[in-house]
């Protein structure tokens, strides 16, 4: 008889946070960021799942091969779609989204919902009330080029 263990290891959506803020910098982040979302459990969390879609769309940017870059953004794209749909009206998903339509090649179509979820962001960040996520949002929308052309 065998025993096989699953690494099920809790991440705390704080160091979630703090890797996607700068795993776009370098490559070493983008890994970190990817090992870290990958390793959750996302199952009815839309949340860390988008997060996780967000880590595959930059990986996605470092990948060598075109297919590579074509199937890890694909992936990292639906996984954030289908956050959102579950949880439309949640603001951290919109940010994600937001954030990724705006790096995103052009060549991926990947930015018609930048205006909505801009728009989106600005009308809601006062109503929320978590200080932390309040925060987080703020510090999202003083760096992001989406609020600041």
């Amino acid at each position: 008889m065998s025993l096989f263990f699953v690494n099920t290891s809790t991440v705390d959506i704080t160091e979630v946070r703090n890797l996607y803020r700068h795993a776009k910098d370098t490559k070493e982040n983008t890994d970190k960021f990817f090992e870290t979302t990958q390793k959750i459990n996302f199952e009815n969390k839309p949340v860390l799942s988008a997060y996780h879609g967000c880590a595959l769309t930059l990986k996605a940017s470092y990948a060598d091969r075109k297919l590579d870059k074509i199937s890890f953004f694909r992936k990292g794209k639906k996984l954030i779609e289908t956050a959102i749909e579950a949880e439309p009206n949640n603001i951290e998903l919109r940010m994600i989204r937001l954030s990724v339509q705006t790096s995103a090649p052009k060549i991926t179509r990947y930015y018609k919902d930048i205006d909505e979820d801009k728009d989106f962001l600005t009308n809601n960040v006062e109503k929320i009330s978590s200080p932390k996520l309040k925060k987080f949002i703020k510090g999202f929308m003083s760096t992001s080029k989406a609020f600041n052309k």
